[in-house]
């Protein structure tokens, strides 16, 4: 995985990111079919039991949860636009009298192992499946941490003091940074400057994806054992799709082919539903 300085790899991108309303917007505009991938629900069974010593809850199980499962245990029922978890769930997650409770996903990330599933299917529908590019929006807290590692104090067994070192942002990402060697993709006319979004783009192969732990040497600041953070925008050299997640969403827009968004609709462990470019989100 290397950097790739300034905005010539992304330059086509600029001119179909807000460049309408809806799907399309975050999405990219002009595409043949769009699908949007759920992220999964954190959800824990609670024991609230008081055995004496006061109300702890134990965690007594642990699954995630889909959208689809949520919506039915609150007795609703599932548009494929809603905005996000919170518009579905209510403010700080959901809560239901057996113990079971579901969390709101963190906005702007999407699990690698879940992308790592998106893999074969993205390979197979571009004919540059080794040139691929990544945008990671240039605003998250990792990427703007200390040079080299950050050394961690701990104790073990005898009051023995060990080091535990944190993965750095590698010289080149800060770099890239620091001179503004971004992607800038602007808002459309009469939008906040909230919508501004600067990326700084990694050239990579498909396959690196597929594991997991790529980002543990990226350079991008990743701190054991969290995975962030991860890529708003991949798309392969001949532009054929683009896969997409917003910072400020919950969820991951896959644009391309009609045959890829088929293929994406079938991929076990996703929750996937189709949408249209100009499809608008329901807050």
């Amino acid at each position: 995985m290397r950097v790739l300085r300034g905005s010539d790899a992304g330059e086509w991108l600029q001119r179909r990111l807000f460049a309408s309303d809806g799907v399309g917007c975050f999405a990219g505009a002009g595409f043949e079919a769009y699908a949007r991938i759920l992220h999964p629900l954190d959800g824990r069974r609670l024991d609230w039991t008081d055995r004496g010593d006061g109300v702890v809850p134990r965690v007594v199980d642990e699954r995630m949860w889909t959208w689809a499962e949520a919506a039915h245990a609150l007795g609703r029922e599932l548009s494929p636009l809603v905005a996000t978890a919170e518009s579905l769930l209510g403010i700080g997650g959901a809560r239901w009298d057996d113990g079971w409770e579901a969390d709101i996903p963190r906005l702007g990330w999407l699990d690698p192992a879940l992308f790592a599933a998106l893999v074969p299917v993205l390979a197979g529908a571009t004919s540059t499946p080794d040139d691929a590019v990544l945008g990671v929006w240039g605003g998250w807290a990792e990427l703007h941490g200390d040079e080299g590692a950050v050394a961690t104090l701990a104790l073990a067994g005898e009051g023995v003091p060990v080091m535990y070192g944190r993965p750095g942002v590698g010289r080149e990402v800060r770099d890239a940074l620091r001179e503004g060697a971004l992607l800038a993709v602007p808002p459309r006319d009469g939008w906040s400057e909230a919508a501004y979004r600067d990326y700084l783009l990694l050239g990579c192969a498909l396959s690196e994806l597929a594991d997991p732990d790529w980002g543990y040497d990226a350079g991008l600041g990743w701190d054991r054992p969290w995975r962030s953070p991860t890529p708003q925008l991949v798309w392969p050299a001949d532009h054929a799709w683009l896969v997409s997640t917003e910072i400020d969403l919950d969820s991951t827009f896959v644009a391309g082919s009609r045959a890829l968004v088929d293929a994406v609709l079938r991929v076990p462990g996703l929750e996937v539903v189709e949408v249209g470019e100009r499809d608008l989100l329901e807050r």
